[in-house]
């Protein structure tokens, strides 16, 4: 093609852009496939998909004659309508919802509800229909649903927040709404500080290129995001359950803006207080948490809109003994606010600008029992500053992504403890004093081109500047085919973070409480990520699968050395005493989805890996691992009622041999210790690992209020009963009997609650 035929071509051409809404609240709609043909052809001439608010940007659109315009979103009637010329203004698209959830999937829809496969190439999404297709385990919970993908892996049953690709909590931050969320959980870490009413999606992103460029963290991150307000009229939704209850309340203001308030507040304390007055137990609970979370969305026209996101959470667990001393008073809390902007730029761009403030804080206070005398006490801030600013070109052939981060992080902790404190009875705390600050700038730019007969490739490039640490250069480079039904894809990258965390993942308190506290690296080397994955995904007849090979190597972390017996180690130590270390994790993730017209439905993973850590001259596998993992959720729904299980397999966690016991008296105490005689440090394996979940769950219409839904649900946890473990010791029996005894996970729990939105 010549030069003045080329000119000819591109002035032929404009761009297309608008917002997809949901019709009946004006919720935006992500994952919209939008086509555009020219009239009286079926050859597509363009073609685009709206992002997470919606918004579309279809360059190469005819700009002569009339056109057709097509829109499709999985859950919602097809869209169409013919214009006599392109609009040069955004247009708004407004989708009906279809009457059916699982029938009728068209291949030519990115997404489809549910299906967390099938949205993105770099990450796991889950969405509100998958979290309501899942087994509840107390209630429903976002991050515990992102166990089903085969990148991320739980501790232990008592942890909602997984790890990624042998990579840790310090490594894989949680984002809301744009801004980090440090230790999103209650309860220890069993259950996540997210209200489950608001969440839009939360997308598991398991590596560092791609997507996870413009995060920049060390070894993916779950990035959470809640939904806009109703835009029609006011809504109510919640639960009541057995822990807690949760409340969201949506609505429009005016015209363009819209509002979301939600809250939930545990009452634990009241409930077990009740039982003790009544007689029914001997002590009380006296633990709680709350938390709020707020949001205003307005809609400036086209694609602008603005976006005020704030949420506070606390918890509290004060024990009291029989002469009404305080032995323990242990407080922490979240408060998160975040800002977003976005807007057009030209005719082919999008601007998205973020400001972001988030803040943890922490406080001990200690008693021994019967005494006045202080054994611990403490207290510890972390918070993060985060301004980000990103923008999207799009032309006929590439997409440009370009963007600028600051971030500010302050990690202050102070815990102590006095002389009378045993610390062989600690079992979580370790004496720590660490005050560091430090500024993050950096740039990265991804430029995504397609090749001919089905190529396409990515590249980018982010430079990070650490202060008072280095300069750092992180690329990413991808080589991907698409045919028919499948596609093929490779790429390398590399990722930097300077954070450690205080937490010692070897120590067997770490399964139990997550809380994870973070401090600023202040030496060099700076924490690296090097990984290469290859992957294939295919769709045929409503079956999707997907299969990614990777092999990870993580340079100059920070880990203590093991001593003598580390799982009985404190879970926090300082880590500017620790060691620079390495790592490596290599291994097979497959994840496949089914959706049956019937209302049946199967979501299965399996991953094998193996994970090693460098400590000193030590090469070890971490206490944290498995080298198999098999997890599957299944769903049938038929009219009003769903039923749904899930299945996880799992090989046993390492652990170290006992090959004999050494009985050794305390001198002064009248007793005798047994020290066990180890082998080498988690050679062995703990028994393997299998659970059972069943739910049931039934969607009743109500007039009450208006009208609306109850949705009664039960379901229970570990339905067999099957004794899973976490760790074991050795204790003697009565009989004089020496034995090895298992840590038991979680036990056959039933769960119960309402659900309810008008």
């Amino acid at each position: 093609m010549t030069g003045t035929a080329v000119l000819i071509a591109a002035l032929q051409q404009a761009t297309l852009s608008g917002v997809v809404r949901d019709s009946v609240d004006l919720e935006p709609v992500a994952y919209a496939r939008v086509t555009v043909t020219a009239s009286g052809s079926e050859a597509v001439a363009a073609a685009g998909v709206s992002d997470r608010y919606g918004a579309f940007v279809v360059p190469g659109a005819p700009v002569e004659g009339a056109v057709r315009v097509e829109v499709a979103a999985f859950g919602y009637a097809l869209w169409t309508l013919t214009y006599e010329a392109l609009p040069t203004d955004p247009v708004r698209v407004l989708l009906s919802p279809a009457p059916i959830a699982l029938e009728g999937l068209e291949v030519s829809v990115p997404g489809r509800a549910g299906d967390p496969i099938s949205r993105s190439r770099d990450a796991f999404v889950i969405d509100s229909v998958l979290l309501r297709t899942l087994p509840t385990i107390l209630e429903t919970d976002v991050l515990r649903a992102t166990a089903v993908s085969p990148s991320a892996s739980a501790p232990s049953d008592y942890t909602s927040v997984p790890f990624i690709r042998g990579g840790t909590s310090d490594g894989t931050p949680v984002l809301l709404d744009g801004v980090r969320l440090f230790n999103a959980f209650h309860l220890g870490g069993f259950l996540s500080a997210i209200n489950a009413e608001v969440v839009e999606r939360a997308t598991i992103l398991a590596g560092s290129g791609g997507d996870g460029m413009a995060i920049g963290s060390l070894s993916g991150a779950i990035d959470i995001a809640t939904r806009d307000g109703a835009r029609d009229e006011m809504r109510m939704a919640g639960s009541l359950g057995l822990a807690s209850s949760r409340l969201s309340v949506e609505g429009p203001m005016g015209n363009s803006v819209s509002y979301l308030l939600d809250g939930r507040r545990t009452y634990i304390d009241g409930f077990t207080l009740a039982l003790k007055r009544l007689g029914v137990i001997s002590d009380h609970l006296p633990y709680f948490f709350q938390d709020l979370h707020a949001k205003v969305t307005a809609d400036l026209g086209g694609v602008r809109r603005l976006s005020f996101s704030g949420y506070r959470n606390s918890e509290s667990l004060r024990v009291h003994d029989s002469e009404e001393t305080n032995p323990l008073d242990l407080s922490w809390g979240n408060t998160a606010l975040s800002v977003h902007y976005r807007d057009k730029l030209g005719d082919n761009g999008i601007v998205d600008a973020n400001l972001g403030h988030s803040r943890f804080t922490s406080d001990l206070f200690a008693l021994g029992s019967g005494s006045t005398d202080t054994l611990l006490f403490g207290d510890g801030i972390m918070s993060e500053v985060r301004a980000d600013l990103r923008v999207t070109w799009r032309t006929a052939r590439a997409t440009i992504t370009s963007g600028a981060q600051a971030t500010a992080f302050l990690g202050d902790h102070d815990y102590d403890h006095t002389d009378e404190f045993d610390s062989d009875e600690g079992f979580f705390f370790s004496p720590l004093t660490l005050r560091e600050t430090s500024w993050r700038l950096a740039a990265y730019s991804i430029v995504e081109v397609s090749l001919q007969r089905g190529f396409s490739t990515r590249a980018g490039l982010r430079i990070d500047h650490f202060r008072r640490l280095a300069t750092t250069l992180a690329p990413f480079a991808e080589l991907s085919y698409a045919g028919s039904w499948w596609d093929a894809r490779i790429s390398a990258s590399r990722s930097h973070q300077a954070l450690a965390s205080v937490r010692d993942e070897e120590a067997l308190g770490a399964s139990f409480l997550a809380y994870d506290l973070l401090v600023p690296v202040s030496k060099a080397p700076v924490p690296r990520n090097t990984e290469v994955v290859v992957g294939w995904e295919g769709s045929r007849a409503g079956v999707r699968v997907r299969v990614d090979a990777y092999a990870r190597v993580l340079d100059n972390l920070r880990l203590p050395e093991l001593g003598a017996r580390p799982a009985n180690g404190a879970a926090l130590g300082d880590p500017s005493l620790w060691l620079v270390s390495s790592g490596s994790a290599k291994g097979v993730e497959t994840s496949w989805s089914w959706i049956m017209r019937a209302g049946f439905s199967v979501l299965g993973s399996y991953r094998w890996a193996r994970v090693s850590r460098t400590v000193g001259s030590a090469t070890f596998k971490p206490r944290f691992h498995r080298n198999h993992e098999f997890e599957m959720g299944t769903s049938y729904a038929r009219g009003a009622s769903s039923w749904s299980a899930r299945v996880s397999l799992r090989s046993g966690q390492p652990t170290t041999p006992v090959l004999g016991v050494m009985p050794i008296e305390v001198h002064g105490g009248g007793y005798t210790r047994l020290v066990p005689l180890g082998g080498e440090y988690n050679s062995g394996t703990l028994p393997r690992y299998a659970r059972i979940d069943a739910g049931w769950r039934r969607e009743s219409r109500v007039s009450w209020f208006g009208g609306g839904s109850v949705v009664p649900y039960v379901s229970v946890a570990n339905l067999l009963s099957l004794p899973n473990v976490v760790g074991g010791y050795v204790e003697r029996r009565a009989s004089g009997e020496i034995k090895r005894v298992y840590l038991p996970q979680l036990p056959m729990i039933p769960f119960f609650g309402v659900e309810f939105r008008f």
